[in-house]
């Protein structure tokens, strides 16, 4: 494949912070991909536990890695580090404690020269402590998606989210544009205003990135991540600003991270003050309207809309009921 295309350079850029049990599959990974022209750059975000060590020894014995080390200011500050030193004409994100397939790049490279696009996304397989693994890809085939089917899918989760760590993007895509310090869900925050800018995407549908599931990650803690609901708005605002027409899209997913913001206090069994339970019912309640006319919601969801509004009890129950028979 890579001997048909040009080979622009790849900056990938890994945020590194006491991740040392698994810090070395995630940049093997990365050094094991077939696409040839890449420099790695790795960002030791004040480690603590031994990081550091791993990523110069890696510095050392390959020339296309470099190490950033920094005082410790969280993932958005990391990935920011790097995308400022990055000089690639595409940027890729690898947590580091998840791997990727050797062929992630090479694949999401030739999509975006084949098509003409500036941003690419894959599947990707979820990875767990007991070595199962949920896929979700090969959903559909691979095809290009303007800015309002890309932002609809993105907000829906079927085929894709708003990670960040699943894309290839041109760098000008990052123009002006960085991660928000010190907020959680700091891919949400900025994937809709990324995604105006390419205008159109392709999915790949192979499962090209193994995200892990680490049960005392971020994702896993007790804190509960409110961030989530403040990006959806910001999204909405921004849709019915600029695209009316997708106001739809931005109403749902305002209500629908009210449910996921909820949710996480049942998922780390918090309780969850009446109040925020108010809010979030208000929220869902408020958008009922275009929530009804979303066709391309599922009726699962529509359904996990309904419940929540009529009676949250036996809502708690259906979803406890759910998270003990599905993992993700």
């Amino acid at each position: 494949m890579t001997d048909r295309v040009p080979q622009p350079l790849i900056s990938v850029i890994v945020p590194v912070y006491n991740v040392k049990p698994f810090l070395a599959k995630c940049i093997d990974s990365i050094i094991a991909q077939t696409y040839a022209n890449m420099e790695v750059i790795i960002v030791d975000d004040g480690s603590t536990d031994g990081c550091a060590v791993i990523c110069d020894n890696y510095a050392q014995r390959y020339a296309h890695i470099s190490v950033i080390h920094k005082e410790n200011g969280g993932l958005a500050s990391a990935r920011n580090a790097g995308i400022d030193v990055a000089k690639g004409d595409y940027l890729g994100f690898v947590d580091s404690d998840d791997f990727i397939e050797p062929f992630m790049y090479e694949k999401l490279m030739y999509s975006i020269l084949k098509h003409s696009c500036d941003l690419a996304v894959c599947g990707i397989n979820y990875v767990f402590d007991d070595g199962a693994v949920i896929p979700k890809a090969n959903i559909e085939p691979e095809q290009v998606l303007d800015f309002p089917d890309a932002i609809r899918e993105m907000n829906t989760f079927r085929l894709y989210d708003m990670g960040a760590w699943s894309k290839l993007y041109k760098k000008e895509l990052f123009e002006d544009i960085r991660f928000p310090v010190g907020k959680l869900s700091e891919d949400f925050f900025i994937m809709y205003r990324i995604f105006e800018r390419a205008q159109r995407i392709v999915y790949v549908p192979d499962a090209c990135y193994n995200y892990f599931q680490r049960t005392n990650s971020i994702t896993k803690s007790k804190k509960i991540n409110s961030d989530f609901l403040d990006a959806a708005y910001e999204q909405m605002v921004f849709l019915d600003n600029k695209y009316p027409e997708l106001s739809v899209v931005g109403h749902v997913s305002y209500a629908s991270a009210a449910l996921t913001v909820y949710d996480s206090y049942l998922k780390n069994k918090v309780d969850c003050p009446k109040e925020l339970k108010a809010k979030y019912k208000t929220i869902v309640c408020d958008n009922l309207e275009y929530i009804q006319r979303a066709t391309y919601l599922s009726k699962p969801k529509k359904i996990q809309f309904t419940l929540f509004k009529m009676n949250s009890w036996i809502y708690d129950m259906v979803f406890i009921l759910y998270r003990m028979k599905n993992r993700v």
